[in-house]
């Protein structure tokens, strides 16, 4: 008779992974399965969840929350690589090879972390093949969003880098109004706090988007994919 735990979609830890594009393909039975493996914990806001080089012990899942993924570099100009929210995980090159982490992960609020570990889940990826290919859909889909940010960062303009990240944003959350400080949207475009000020200044006058500290909300998504699209014309 099996011990493991028995959890329905009441259960948080079954609901993340349900509605992830990368679980949510199994069998009802595996993700009740993976979601009695799964260990839940608080992260407060600023917490660093884990650093470039620490071991990779598995996948992350963010119950509740915000977590930023981060490069580091030696003269302290980070590279922000992705922002993770609820409903979404993080983790996923570790949980393959086992080998250090790639990044950093820092909490960008208080919330509440899933984590499953490498040893729970490399099973059921050899036993689930269309799980094993829907993973390196995932990791080839992060591959093609950092090759872009990393053009974006080399060729262009400030205000093209900043309207593609608000509108990624807006996408990602299903938003117009975007939870995010304008210290936080500097480092995901790669510069300087004052810059983003004065162009978010700029498109506040022009109707183009209204601030309030610590959100930035659409009002003319039209006029910011215009933006967004002048760096394809180049």
């Amino acid at each position: 008779m099996s011990l493991m735990p028995r959890l329905d979609a009441t259960d948080a830890r079954y609901e993340v992974l349900a509605r992830n594009a990368l679980f949510g393909r199994l069998p009802a039975e595996d993700i009740a399965r993976l979601a009695a493996y799964a260990h839940v914990r608080p992260m407060r806001r600023g917490e660093t969840l884990f650093r470039r080089g620490d071991p990779g012990a598995g996948l992350i899942a963010v119950l509740a929350g915000r977590v930023r993924i981060v490069l580091p570099s030696e003269d302290g100009k980070d590279i922000v690589l992705n922002t993770v929210r609820a409903g979404e995980v993080f983790g996923e090159i570790a949980l393959l090879d086992g080998r250090p982490r790639s990044a950093d992960a820092v909490a960008l609020t208080d919330g509440r972390l899933m984590t499953l570990e490498r040893r729970d889940v490399l099973p059921l990826l050899e036993a689930r093949p269309k799980l094993a290919l829907a993973v390196i859909e995932v990791l080839c889909e992060r591959l093609r969003r950092t090759s872009a940010q990393v053009e974006e960062l080399l060729f262009f303009p400030l205000e093209v880098r900043l309207a593609r990240a608000l509108l990624r944003l807006a996408a990602a959350q299903n938003l117009a109004s975007i939870p995010a400080t304008q210290k936080e949207l500097a480092e995901l475009v790669g510069a300087a706090r004052e810059s983003v000020n004065r162009a978010l200044k700029a498109w506040e006058a022009d109707g183009v988007v209204s601030l309030i500290p610590g959100r930035v909300t659409i009002r003319n998504e039209a006029a910011l994919r215009a933006l967004a699209q002048e760096g394809d014309e180049r």
